[in-house]
């Protein structure tokens, strides 16, 4: 119904009454008033603040595409899976790994419940990220989610003792099948890798030497690789080099061979995932399998080893990388770490 007053119409959303009340209101309650009201507005209508492992999580999976799985928190820290099918997604997940400080793990080397300290994403390889493809009769290149059935298959020998379901990455990264005598890592067959360095750098690793320094014109090894050589003029790496088995976590032994050529892939056999990711292999097939595992230190050596190793491998873990990407060689699982 309409109101009248005075002979005027009034609204009749807006009561008579009210008109004549509100205008003898103070003005200073008026603004008062009206800045409370939008204050709890504002209050009201902000959304709550976001936590770091929230945030990170919505930000793989925008900058990926995929969803995570596998989430929980373990002693306080949190942690997910995810799958990768695609190489270009790794420049970013690497640097959202690093802004929030998760550590980005190889699946298979370690898990939530074996990572100190902080929170990690578990990287699983998805099938798009498999397959060979033939470098002449004797090589191919491989992506890292390849299967070690698939290389059994095509008649790599040096596969023959590794359990089929492992992934070239997995093979990577596992000491176990590599040859543990000093200076025969080429018993691998592997020649290249492909890596991503820690701090987003990559290079393609392979041999080296008089005729082929071409290592050097990279920039993410210009410092890296003189830095391994100089590791060579350790007194107690000159020791392990005469030892029976190589009794450290990281290969520098393929700098000095016994079998075949220097060869900087060939640093990265059993390390844990702990120095760099494997985005692409190339790997030589090698008739029979040469490879020897079995050997074991004398009780003088293993006694040597034990005072010096976590200084030897920690100064490697330090030029590759220095905070923390990817795992410590303390949080593999027990059935990798040596």
């Amino acid at each position: 119904m309409s109101a009248h007053c005075n002979g005027k119409r009034l609204p009749t959303r807006y009561p008579a009454r009210h008109r004549t009340v509100l205008p003898l209101l103070p003005q200073r309650l008026l603004q008062l008033i009206m800045h409370v009201n939008r204050r709890r507005f504002l209050t009201l209508s902000k959304r709550p603040q976001e936590g770091p492992w929230p945030a990170f999580c919505r930000r793989v999976q925008r900058a990926l595409e995929t969803s995570l799985l596998d989430e929980q928190q373990i002693n306080g820290y949190d942690s997910a899976r995810i799958v990768l099918q695609d190489l270009g997604d790794l420049p970013s997940l690497r640097q959202l790994c690093q802004e929030y400080d998760v550590a980005m793990v190889l699946e298979g080397t370690a898990t939530p419940h074996t990572i100190i300290g902080r929170s990690s994403l578990i990287v699983g390889m998805g099938s798009q990220l498999a397959g060979t493809e033939a470098l002449g009769e004797h090589a191919c290149l491989a992506l890292p989610a390849t299967r070690v059935a698939h290389m059994q298959e095509q008649g790599y020998a040096q596969f023959s003792h590794v359990p089929p379901e492992l992934t070239l990455a997995q093979w990577l990264a596992m000491p176990q099948w590599h040859d543990r005598r000093p200076g025969c890592t080429a018993s691998s067959g592997l020649e290249r890798v492909h890596a991503l360095f820690a701090d987003g750098q990559t290079a393609v690793l392979g041999g080296f030497g008089l005729n082929d320094e071409s290592p050097l014109r990279l920039p993410a090894l210009q410092q890296l690789v003189p830095a391994l050589f100089e590791q060579l003029s350790d007194a107690d790496i000159a020791r392990c080099l005469t030892m029976q088995r190589w009794p450290l976590a990281y290969r520098l032994d393929a700098l000095k061979p016994r079998l075949g050529d220097i060869n900087l892939a060939q640093l990265f056999l059993g390390h844990g995932g702990t120095l760099i990711w494997c985005q692409e292999l190339v790997i030589r097939r090698m008739p029979r399998n040469l490879i020897v595992s079995d050997v074991a230190l004398d009780d003088a050596d293993s006694g040597f080893v034990a005072g010096v190793h976590h200084h030897l491998e920690g100064s490697i873990k330090a030029l590759f990388d220095p905070a923390g990407l990817f795992i410590y060689l303390d949080e593999l699982l027990p059935a990798i770490a040596e």
